[in-house]
């Protein structure tokens, strides 16, 4: 009998210390190896890297640009223009969202591209730690998903999409 509690209080353990990306990286797993989607993907120690290069921050952009990065610790972003691929990506996406308890920030559905941004449960416009976003852009066929992952606000966003020009139709 105390070596099944054990069991279970290990299993418990475990299953409470495995770490939260885990679950965006099986969620989207799949998309690495898809030769139809393209895919850029950053962990925390390229961040790292990338925050501690020196360089002129002598514009607003840069600046915004380099303050976001170092508070980064997952960025996800895949992309396609195959049918079948699509389809996987927005299943992935609701079962993501669904699975996660994300909450639904905004949504936009303008000039044939249609736009949904998830964000963690607790999270504000200011105050975000987890954010999908789902991007069907219907004029050039193609459909992306980004998943980033830290401490950040919605507003500071668009220097990291654009420095890095992500294929998200400048949605923020």
């Amino acid at each position: 009998m105390k070596h099944l509690l054990n069991q279970t209080l290990f299993a418990l353990l475990l299953t409470l210390f495995i770490p939260i990306n885990l679950v965006a990286q099986e969620a989207f797993k799949e998309f690495e190896k898809d030769k139809q989607v393209n895919n850029v993907i950053v962990n925390k120690k390229m961040f790292e890297m990338m925050s501690s290069v020196k360089v002129d921050q002598s514009s607003k952009e840069d600046k915004a640009y380099f303050n976001l990065i170092s508070k980064l610790d997952d960025l996800r972003v895949f992309s396609t223009k195959n049918n079948a691929s699509k389809e996987k990506m927005k299943s992935a996406v609701n079962s993501f969202v669904s699975q996660k308890e994300l909450k639904q920030y905004a949504t936009n559905n303008k000039d044939n591209v249609f736009i949904e941004i998830y964000i963690n449960k607790n999270g504000t416009a200011t105050n975000v730690s987890e954010l999908v976003l789902y991007n069907q852009d219907n004029a050039k066929g193609e459909t992306s998903i980004m998943y980033l992952k830290g401490g950040f606000s919605i507003n500071e966003i668009s220097a990291l999409t654009n420095k890095m020009n992500l294929p998200i139709n400048n949605s923020f």
